[in-house]
């Protein structure tokens, strides 16, 4: 995506390692839809396709777009037309390079948004003991997706050329009674109805009933999650509001905050994100489940900020890729986090090669940190009861770096855990303890903790673009 979903087109394991230096290691109508109100978003999204005319090799599909476009759509339907339109969406827009030449992010500046890339994202993940003795874990997402570029749309305020949505999931363990995942629903938003506020100074973002509300540094930060509940399927009310203070500075990701292709000076990658993140923040507050509060005293925290994309395809080229990683972020005792990713390509068969090589980042208990290769194994699989696509669920994760080199074995607590991101792309994110042994700097260590271990990109690309298509289609009647 993220996170973290470091890879939007494709870009092998192999080329990933070799990128961090790791070679070596192992219509006609309106479409309002599902009672959302239609948006004023709907000709931007017009301009964005008009800018990519003919480039794009199905002109079909094209034809379906700009109908949806010209048929006063939600919000979800541009973000569903956003994800079919696929790499085009980066016409007009920037991607980040490599850092240097470029220039080194610069903070409080890049907290904010940058407007002029094709997607951004922020990702906080809490791991909440309550006073009962339960554990509420959560993960959201806060998507922002250019829908047009400031050149093809003169006159309009950058928040207002976009579109954000959220992707978010409780997973509620109280003592003696089996734990339950909710994922709930994706909601999509326009920035110009009057729907999302963003600031930076301080830094805050609301979007929907959700938000993340700082200061000019982030943190601390407030964090309000909030979903009324359904009935019809189970799910009861819940609110989270919690306090991470700042308990750890940020740590760039990749190579000073790059993830993407090495590139010469000059040249343009083929896909390119800046990435930093902040582990290990002490969180308080309350969770309130069903109407009945619960305090939160010795949580933790993990804020992930990423932003980038990738340029037009050349006219005619297919306009539909697909890629996937593992993911892992890893708060573990003594302060020490881990955060890897092993990125793959289209999937044979509903499982991943035997070994599969990724890279990653330690910090340590004095918040240095390294890089270093990794291998991901897995040991089983769940079945999406949505999609059919099987998804990791067990997992061992070989680090081999210098004065490195650990065993780390995740343990879900409950499965499967599905959810969706940009309204129709499905994938997995899977909270549950780790353990990790092994030595560090010469020294044997033995660690344990929490985490998140996300899966992305494992349904057929065809099948979803199918399903995308198809919704677009009827929501035109």
């Amino acid at each position: 995506m993220k996170r973290r979903g470091f890879l939007l087109e494709s870009v092998s394991a192999v080329a990933a390692a070799q990128l961090l230096g790791l070679t070596g290691c192992s219509s006609g109508g309106t479409i309002p839809a599902r009672g959302v109100a239609p948006s004023k978003v709907g000709p931007l999204f017009l301009a964005q396709l008009n800018a990519v005319g003919s480039a794009y090799p199905d002109a079909a599909t094209m034809a379906l777009l700009r109908s949806v476009a010209s048929a006063n759509p939600t919000p979800r339907q541009v973000e569903i037309g956003w994800n079919v339109l696929g790499a085009y969406c980066g016409t007009g827009l920037t991607v980040p390079t490599q850092i240097p030449p470029a220039p080194a992010l610069a903070f409080p500046a890049d907290h904010g948004e940058h407007f002029d890339t094709e997607i951004e994202w922020r990702y906080i993940t809490l791991s909440l003991p309550l006073s009962n003795g339960g554990l509420v874990s959560v993960i959201a997402n806060f998507f922002r997706k250019a829908v047009v570029p400031a050149a093809n749309a003169p006159g309009v305020a950058p928040l207002n050329r976009q579109i954000y949505s959220t992707s978010i999931a409780v997973t509620i363990e109280m003592p003696g009674v089996p734990g339950v995942h909710y994922a709930f629903p994706n909601q999509t938003f326009a920035p110009v109805d009057g729907t999302v506020t963003v600031t930076n100074n301080p830094f805050s973002m609301t979007v929907g009933l959700n938000g993340l509300f700082g200061t000019s540094a982030v943190f601390p930060l407030h964090a309000h999650i909030e979903d009324p509940g359904d009935p019809s399927v189970g799910r009861p009310p819940i609110v989270v509001d919690v306090d991470c203070a700042a308990s750890n500075p940020l740590f760039l990701q990749g190579l000073s905050g790059y993830v993407g292709p090495s590139t010469k000076p000059g040249e343009v990658p083929s896909v390119g994100y800046y990435y930093y993140s902040w582990p290990q923040q002490a969180t308080t507050g309350t969770v309130t489940i069903a109407g009945t509060s619960y305090a939160v005293t010795n949580g933790l925290a993990w804020l992930d900020h990423q932003w980038g994309g990738a340029p037009a395809p050349a006219a005619g080229s297919p306009a539909f890729s697909w890629s996937g990683w593992c993911w892992f972020e890893f708060q573990l005792d003594g302060n020490r986090s881990l955060t890897l990713s092993a990125p793959h390509g289209p999937i044979v068969g509903g499982v991943l090669p035997a070994s599969n090589p990724g890279f990653g980042t330690y910090v340590a208990a004095d918040g240095s940190s390294r890089l270093f290769g990794v291998s991901l194994s897995v040991g089983a699989y769940v079945t999406s009861p949505a999609t059919g696509a099987r998804y990791p669920s067990d997992w061992t994760i070989l680090i081999a770096g210098t004065g490195i080199d650990l065993l780390v074995k995740p343990v879900v607590t409950v499965q499967p855990q599905i959810m969706m991101m940009g309204s129709s792309a499905e994938y997995s994110e899977a909270n549950g303890t780790v353990t990790a042994i092994g030595i560090i700097d010469g020294a044997g260590v033995a660690m344990s903790g929490v985490g998140y271990c996300e899966g992305v990109g494992f349904e057929d690309p065809a099948a979803r673009q199918a399903r995308d298509i198809g919704e677009l289609k009827s929501g035109l009647g």
